[in-house]
């Protein structure tokens, strides 16, 4: 469901005169009132384009490094391959353990074959680089038996994250990438929160959680407070007072366990809102319960 736009006021009237002493039930107080709701909700519809243009940023990149990948195997058809662009385009690597190997041989101090983001995957330098990585891999004793294809799709997803943190590097990329990486930091801690308070649910409290979405969690940003590095935490502006009381008690109970405090980072304190607009989609009837009547 969408959030309800502000309503703009009529431009403000001059308060000199019988206007200004009528105190602040007068007309005037009453448009500078509704100006400031207006600016407010302005904001956090700013704050929100924003996010989804950084969002758009990532994917923008993601396909044109993987065109830029096949537009270079296209254009040398003659040249000899090391078996890494032959037969069907290969998906991206699924398994996490092939994942993490390939990431810790590429980067290991041993090894002096690393890819250059700034060439494509299928250019002779990186196929070289793909070729020791898969024969490395392949060589291992827990590897023995895994499809070379299944290395090939971890290589590439490799380098597809070597090539897109050299182009945020870039002066022209600095700022989109690091709102990227904030948003992406924000979300996934929020789902992490949602997971963590799912778990600790009593019986009688499931119907009250039904429909609960990441969108509701707080953020959790760094701080400091006192001295202490940790989170200070701000809920969103449009939760309602039923569902912050059903939060704050999950994460009491979640406190209190003392191994989630032992991997969790300390939450300072509670700050201002947080200016995240009010999610789109909802589920109806989890609405009447979880948000705002005034944000609807």
């Amino acid at each position: 469901m969408s959030a309800r736009r502000p309503r703009v006021s009529t431009p403000l009237r001059g308060t000199s005169g019988r206007d200004a002493e009528q105190g602040p039930g007068c007309p005037a107080a009453e448009d500078e009132k509704g100006l400031l709701v207006a600016l407010s909700g302005l904001s956090r519809q700013m704050t929100e384009v924003l996010q989804n243009q950084a969002q758009l940023m990532e994917d923008m990149t993601d396909i044109k490094a993987r065109l830029t990948s096949l537009e270079e195997g296209a254009s040398e058809p003659g040249r000899p391959s090391c078996g890494c662009s032959e037969g069907k385009r290969k998906r991206r690597a699924q398994n996490p353990k092939i994942a993490e190997n390939v990431r810790r041989l590429h980067n290991c101090e041993g090894n002096t074959r690393r890819y250059d983001p700034a060439q494509g995957l299928s250019s002779p330098y990186n196929e070289a680089v793909t070729s020791h990585l898969v024969s490395a891999l392949a060589s291992r004793p827990g590897m023995k038996g895994v499809d070379t294809g299944v290395f090939l799709s971890a290589c590439k997803t490799y380098y597809e994250t070597v090539r897109r943190n050299f182009r945020y590097n870039q002066p022209d990329l600095a700022a989109q990438a690091a709102a990227i990486k904030s948003a992406a930091r924000s979300r996934q801690r929020r789902k992490r929160l949602l997971e963590a308070r799912r778990a600790v649910l009593a019986e009688d409290e499931m119907d009250a959680w039904s429909g609960v979405t990441i969108d509701m969690m707080s953020e959790e940003e760094d701080g400091t407070a006192d001295g202490e590095v940790g989170w200070i935490v701000k809920p969103p502006s449009f939760r309602s007072k039923e569902l912050s009381e059903l939060c704050a008690v999950l994460q009491e109970r979640l406190e209190g366990d003392p191994k989630y405090v032992a991997t969790h980072h300390k939450r300072l304190r509670v700050g201002s809102p947080s200016d995240r607009a009010t999610p789109n989609t909802y589920e109806p009837e989890a609405a009447n319960i979880h948000i705002k009547t005034e944000n609807f």
